[in-house]
């Protein structure tokens, strides 16, 4: 579950805790089918992600997912549901 704080240039995104995650994965993008995006990578004891350098009156599409480690490789969950966010 993604939850947003908006900001004019910063948008901090807070994850709800999984257990058991060696962390996550956020893709932020101003496309809906995330063609131009930014993709963020955090350990599991983080869970506010700070996005910078975001354009005002600019809509971003924010969606994430948890990984761990199996034998050495990340093994993804599914990602989040689009959140919206309207930067003014």
């Amino acid at each position: 579950t993604l939850s947003l704080h908006d900001a004019l240039s910063i948008s901090s995104i807070v994850l709800k805790k999984v257990s058991g995650v060696a962390g996550y994965q956020v893709k932020v993008s101003t496309s809906k089918k995330f063609a131009k995006k930014t993709t963020v990578t955090v350990n599991a004891k983080s869970v506010k992600v700070t996005v910078k350098k975001l354009k005002a009156n600019k809509t971003y599409y924010v969606k994430a997912r948890a990984y761990k480690k199996v034998s050495g490789s990340k093994v993804y969950g599914k990602w989040s549901k689009v959140i919206k966010i309207a930067n003014k």
